[in-house]
């Protein structure tokens, strides 16, 4: 049977001798979708749309992967001082991915940034930082090795996260300052750190499913994390099925 791809973007940055642009994706992520039984598949940034639609067209479905701060610009907010690094172009270039996923009935997986960026293609928004959204928040950017878990996660009993872990509280690693506002256009909250803040939301029939921590470092110490990885692959191995019975 046919091994369904999974289109990874990946960012475009200068190299160690400063002057060569090398493409940059944490491992992690490929190697979780390959222990998944899926094919990675990394897209580079380009702006040309017909190129995007290209690249998509050999995916089965999309993970959107950690990484900088979205632009406040995409959910109409001035950047507040506490606002880290960002990407305009990367953004719009996720974006304009994650777009064409919708069209083609993809299923998504997003990971901390991914799972920010979702929201606000969804036209949601976000707090540029934690502090601004609670005023005694728990620790959010461990200084533990990003295999270890930091504190724990309460799941709502009726989603498919739930059904996924099969529990509802896991204690999960953190790396993040900023944290999901206002919830996008058919997205549900559907677990919260201790805090009250956001940590995972999916739509009402499961084909996006978001997390604010990084199960990708997480097989290892909480082995249950990789069924969100094989929840993704068997959904694109699904859609992929589905594609080729319409093409006949």
């Amino acid at each position: 049977m046919k091994l369904p791809v999974i289109g990874i973007p990946c960012t475009a940055q200068l190299g160690s001798n400063g002057q060569t642009s090398v493409l940059n994706l944490p491992q992690a992520y490929a190697d979780a979708v390959l222990s998944a039984r899926g094919i990675p598949l990394l897209l580079p940034p380009t702006d040309d749309p017909l190129l995007r639609q290209s690249a998509l067209s050999h995916c089965d479905g999309l993970l959107l992967p950690g990484g900088g701060d979205p632009d406040p610009r995409f959910y109409s907010e001035s950047p507040h001082p506490l606002l880290g690094e960002v990407n305009f172009a990367q953004d719009r270039f996720e974006m304009a991915l994650f777009a064409l996923a919708q069209i083609r009935e993809l299923p998504v997986l997003g990971i901390c940034r991914g799972m920010q960026l979702v929201n606000v293609a969804l036209g949601g928004s976000l707090y540029q930082d934690i502090s601004l959204a609670c005023a005694t928040p728990v620790l959010h950017h461990q200084n533990a090795p990003r295999h270890a878990t930091i504190h724990k996660v309460e799941i709502e009993p009726d989603s498919e996260l739930y059904r996924l872990l099969g529990s509802a509280a896991v204690y999960t690693n953190s790396m993040h300052h900023q944290a999901v506002h206002r919830p996008g256009e058919g997205l549900n909250i559907v677990a919260r750190a201790p805090d009250g803040l956001p940590e995972a939301m999916e739509n009402e029939d499961g084909s996006l499913l978001l997390v604010q921590w990084h199960p990708e470092a997480l097989l290892q110490t909480v082995p249950p994390m990789q069924r969100l990885f094989t929840e993704l692959t068997r959904r694109a191995a699904i859609a992929a099925q589905k594609r080729e019975n319409s093409a006949l």
